[in-house]
């Protein structure tokens, strides 16, 4: 029987109509509706989707070629593997504006702009079951993508996708968000039209994302003059690293004996020449070449109207 498929709810097996995410190697990750007769076609060979129903999340199969990993969708699972049809939000950027913008479930959420529906998911996600997404794009070909995408992955009753400029035009909603996001070029446009979506009862919070300092500036000059306050800007910079185990000799072993590795030998109290298992773990940047920027948050709260 074809179930709805959702990144909200699972059952332990996978089921016909599910969306799954084939880990194939780290740097390639294919999402997959799956259905009966259909074959995906990849880098190790075939996989028949009859052959992914009833298997449990997280299991190894064996495609023509190799095997893959057929994992349960995350919103950074799906970061990592969806189509792209802009530039993304990674998770770094994705976990920091979540927190920013205080989103929980049950929050009343505006982006804008939708792009390629990295972040929408993350926001969806975290305000389900019971609050909303509404997220705005210029572009009617991105927001009804998007908009496929949350029906086909169970989010549609929590999101709504709205073909809007926001820097003319405003938001959706007005007095009701708890939080608004900016991912436009002239943020500073948007912000007045942010201020009014924001609930004037509970107040909310106000993040924005720009590549240089110059948008910062202005961002943050019409921030203060909308009546938004504790305004701070903060960059990310993301860095990966690795353990790895180091072999440890002083300069005395080094002079009597060269060097331990890979023999790993060194002299005991008695001279003689035993193994050297003094050994050290420490933590290197890998891979070594990694993009140290990708932008700056400018965030600032809206405080409720007392009446």
């Amino acid at each position: 029987m074809t179930v709805e498929p959702s990144f909200m709810s699972y059952e332990e097996r996978i089921r016909e109509g599910d969306t799954v995410i084939v880990y194939v190697t780290y740097g390639q990750m294919v999402p997959t509706v799956v259905k009966r007769g259909q074959t995906l076609m990849m880098k190790y060979g075939a996989l028949r989707h009859e052959f992914i129903i009833g298997k449990k999340w997280g299991q190894r199969l064996s495609a023509t070629a190799g095997y893959v990993y057929i994992l349960r969708p995350t919103s950074d699972l799906w970061t990592r593997s969806l189509p792209r049809r802009t530039q993304i939000l990674y998770t770094a950027d994705c976990a920091q504006i979540l927190s920013l913008l205080d989103a929980k479930p049950g929050s009343v959420i505006c982006e804008s702009g939708t792009g390629s529906g990295s972040l929408s998911h993350a926001i969806a996600l975290t305000v389900a079951p019971s609050g909303h997404l509404y997220t705005h794009d210029i572009d009617e070909t991105r927001t009804s993508k998007v908009q496929e995408e949350f029906q086909t992955h169970g989010l549609s009753s929590v999101t709504t996708a709205v073909v809007r400029n926001v820097c003319t035009s405003g938001f959706h909603v007005e007095n009701s968000a708890d939080g608004v996001f900016l991912d436009v070029p002239a943020p500073w446009e948007a912000i007045p039209f942010a201020a009014k979506s924001i609930s004037r009862v509970r107040g909310g919070r106000l993040v924005s994302f720009s590549p240089c300092l110059e948008q910062v500036q202005r961002a943050c000059l019409a921030m203060s003059s909308a009546g938004f306050i504790s305004i701070e800007t903060i960059e990310l910079v993301p860095e990966q690293k690795k353990i790895v185990t180091q072999h440890r000799q002083s300069l005395e072993e080094f002079e009597e004996i060269g060097d331990a590795y890979p023999k790993e030998r060194k002299r005991n109290a008695d001279g003689e020449l035993v193994e050297n298992t003094e050994r050290v773990s420490t933590a290197i940047v890998y891979p070594y070449s990694q993009p140290t920027h990708t932008g700056y948050l400018t965030h600032a709260t809206l405080l409720p109207v007392l009446e």
